[in-house]
């Protein structure tokens, strides 16, 4: 009867240290992306050419660590689609800048801004397509559509190489945007590799 207490006493301490860790894990604060990464999105990652963008680009977003290789394969796709929304309004936004200082020569440089928005338009069109192929699980139509919006930030960046001592303000951008796509081919790739060996 002695040790009566004692194990009341050390059911209390087990069942309060279960307490505290669970709430601990709720009121913890979020770890940045980068040591946050584990499981899936960090293997998934390591079999990319640019392991840090895609490990930040997937953590980032609400329910990655929960999603399946599919999950991350169309969490990339939306990253891609966002950037390339966000770039038609920059470039837009430049272009009439640059218009307004024609005098100054920037007319040449708004005309290869206004190139980039139609390009980022065709990229945009391609990655909501590509999204759709995912969905049907058509991997070979994803990888085809992602590589013509790669395409198309290419021609965005190279628009100002034809002009000596023109600088691309969309360089981060366009490099962004392309390893990006890099990243949702290669995860695109994993999936089709998987759905090869299941059959």
């Amino acid at each position: 009867m002695a040790s009566s207490p004692l194990l009341v006493l050390f059911a209390f301490f087990a069942a309060s240290s279960v307490g505290v860790v669970a709430v601990s894990d709720c009121a913890a604060p979020p770890t940045p992306p980068a040591v946050a990464a584990g499981g899936l999105i960090a293997s998934t990652c390591n079999r990319t050419l640019y392991y840090d963008v895609c490990v930040a680009s997937l953590a980032s977003r609400p329910g990655s660590r929960r999603a399946d290789l599919r999950g991350l394969a169309s969490i990339s796709l939306d990253v891609g689609l966002d950037h390339a929304r966000a770039t038609v309004s920059l470039a837009k936004a430049l272009s009439k800048r640059h218009a307004a200082a024609a005098a100054t020569g920037g007319a040449y440089a708004a005309g290869c801004l206004s190139d980039c928005v139609e390009e980022y338009r065709e990229a945009v069109d391609g990655l909501r397509k590509s999204a759709a192929a995912l969905r049907r699980r058509d991997y070979d139509d994803v990888n085809d559509l992602v590589s013509g919006a790669m395409t198309n930030s290419d021609t965005c960046e190279s628009a100002f190489a034809d002009k000596p001592g023109l600088r691309s303000p969309l360089t981060e951008r366009n490099s962004y945007f392309f390893k990006i796509c890099s990243i949702s081919i290669a995860i695109t790739n994993l999936l089709h590799g998987s759905t090869s060996r299941a059959l």
